[in-house]
Formats: C-alpha cells, sequence, structure tokens
C-alpha cells in the first residue's frame, strides 16, 4: 500500500482553508456594503423632484416656515404679472388677505358660469368692508381681449395676464376653471377644479 502525506490524508489544506476563509470574508463584506447602501437610501430623503415652472426643487421651504408647494398647508408659490393696463401685481402683495387664485380665460365654459356669482361675491364683500381678493389669471387671451371681457363682465377684482403660462405651469393647472383658496398667512386652504359657488366662496374666503 503506497504511502501518503498528510495534505493527501486532509480533504483540506492549510493554502486551501486559508483562501476559503480570505473568499467568505469577502462575500460577507461585499454583503455589508450592499446592505448599507440599500440603508442609507431608505433613511436619507432623495433630491426633490423639480416644482413646473420655477426651476427649483418643490416642495421647498421658506425658511422655518411651511414648505412652498400645492398641497393643501402649503405656502402657495408667489409669482408676479402684468395687468392688462401694465400694472405687475404680485400674490404676495395680498399677503395678509385671504385670497382666492382663480385661473380663468374668456371662452372657457366653466369659467363663463362661475364669475358672475364670483363678482356679485366679491362686490358684496368689499361693500361689507371685508377684505378678500379675488385674483383672475388669465391663461389665455391678449391684453384686449381680457379688458373687454372684464369690462362688459363689469369684473371689479384684479386681473392678471399669463401670456406665457408659467404661472399656469406653477400652479399645475391641467383643467380651467382651477382655483386655489389661500389665507391670510399665503397657505393653500382648498383647491377647486371646475366652477366656483357661493356656498364654497362663503365658506373658504372670509
Amino acid at each position: 500500500m503506497a504511502n501518503t502525506t498528510p495534505e493527501q490524508e486532509s480533504p483540506l489544506s492549510p493554502q486551501r482553508s486559508v483562501a476559503t476563509l480570505v473568499t467568505r470574508g469577502l462575500i460577507v463584506l461585499v454583503a455589508l456594503g450592499t446592505l448599507a447602501i440599500i440603508m442609507i437610501g431608505v433613511l436619507l430623503p432623495g433630491t426633490p423632484a423639480s416644482l413646473p415652472g420655477t426651476g427649483t426643487g418643490s416642495p421647498t421651504h421658506n425658511g422655518s416656515g411651511p414648505r412652498v408647494g400645492l398641497e393643501v398647508g402649503d405656502a402657495a408659490p408667489n409669482f408676479t404679472l402684468n395687468a392688462p393696463g401694465g400694472a405687475r401685481i404680485s400674490l404676495s402683495d395680498y399677503r395678509g388677505r385671504p385670497v382666492l387664485l382663480n385661473f380663468w380665460y374668456a371662452t372657457c365654459p366653466g369659467c363663463l358660469a362661475e364669475i358672475p356669482g364670483m363678482q356679485q361675491f366679491y362686490a358684496t364683500r368689499r361693500a361689507s368692508g371685508k377684505d378678500s381678493v379675488i385674483l383672475g389669471v388669465n391663461v389665455l387671451d391678449d391684453a384686449q381681449t381680457a379688458t373687454s371681457f372684464a369690462q362688459t363682465r363689469h369684473l371689479t377684482y384684479p386681473i392678471v395676464l399669463d401670456h406665457n403660462q408659467q404661472v399656469e405651469t406653477l400652479y399645475n393647472v391641467n383643467a380651467t376653471p382651477t382655483s386655489y383658496f389661500i389665507d391670510r398667512q399665503g397657505i393653500i386652504r382648498l383647491h377647486v377644479v371646475g366652477p366656483v359657488d357661493e356656498t364654497t366662496l362663503s365658506q373658504n374666503l372670509p
């Protein structure tokens, strides 16, 4: 019977045992590294998506105050547009007053249905000393068309022109009319798609 060496008698030589341990150690390290990457992705917030029209992340935070966004409870994004007469009007001009931000255009059926009631509501509130504001953002018409419409309908609330649809995009308006009810602190309290009725106005525009 032939003699055998200790290496032949052992199923795992010392060199092979060391190599196996090293390989297993590398596998464990790779697994732990993968787990760490997954946990970082779960626990750390990702980069927020861009708010249309802002070029910045949304929702954003305004210092220590509420975030700027389009959900109820968010601070309404500010903007500045021209009135038909050329005056510059910003949403922030009305801070401290409740605002109905209303997106419309002259031949929009839903707009034609809601505008008479909105004007009556606005005129009544103004006559009683209320400081509520309706700000109409025209998303389609030129200055002449918007002015003619306002004169024909005897509108007395302010109107601005969104010629490039920047504010329409900023507020993610996909249907017209669309309205945002904003409180005295500039916080969105209600978002309505479609015509606004008198009950909704009375309950949400003090």
